[in-house]
């Protein structure tokens, strides 16, 4: 334990190590940061020997945290918001005919299942502004994340069960 604390760069390699595998596990920037935080007080332990004192060391590790946070967590705001299913609005004129196949309470959401996948998928959570009831003919109006906002198409009911 003694030769940890006389050589803490070797501490702060372990944890920076340790930090990076976290960050591969979980995929979250917080880990990354402080991995990062972590090799600067590593590097500069091992070129530089400063700082000497446990408190100076901590407080390096806390500033290159925070200096790194804000940057990181501004370049994962702009690219989060990038489309990565494709055009949706050209997806929806194109989307596959479907029908309610379950409804909760008050009518406004439940499971829709399409004639063909849609995104994906064949069957899917849907919200509505009508009121909506099992074997209802729909068409999809929308997608917000993974719910599909739809609207009655009038006139058509569906009997699932025997295809008609």
């Amino acid at each position: 334990m003694e030769f940890i604390f006389s050589n803490s760069y070797y501490f702060w390699g372990g944890l920076a190590v340790l930090l990076l595998l976290a960050e591969a596990a979980t995929f979250t920037s917080v880990a990354l940061v402080f991995s990062i935080a972590a090799a600067v007080v590593f590097l500069s332990l091992l070129y530089a020997g400063v700082p000497e004192s446990v408190a100076g060391q901590i407080l390096l590790f806390a500033v290159a945290g925070v200096a790194l946070f804000f940057p990181i967590r501004m370049v994962q705001k702009r690219t989060a918001t990038v489309r990565t299913t494709g055009d949706v609005a050209a997806s929806i004129i194109d989307a596959p005919r479907g029908v309610v196949i379950s409804v909760e309470t008050g009518g406004h959401t439940g499971r829709v299942a399409l004639e063909a996948a849609f995104l994906g998928e064949r069957e899917w959570k849907f919200e509505s502004v009508q009121p909506m009831q099992a074997g209802d003919a729909i068409r999809i109006v929308d997608v917000r994340g993974n719910i599909i906002k739809i609207n009655k198409k009038e006139g058509i009911k569906i009997n699932r069960k025997s295809g008609e």
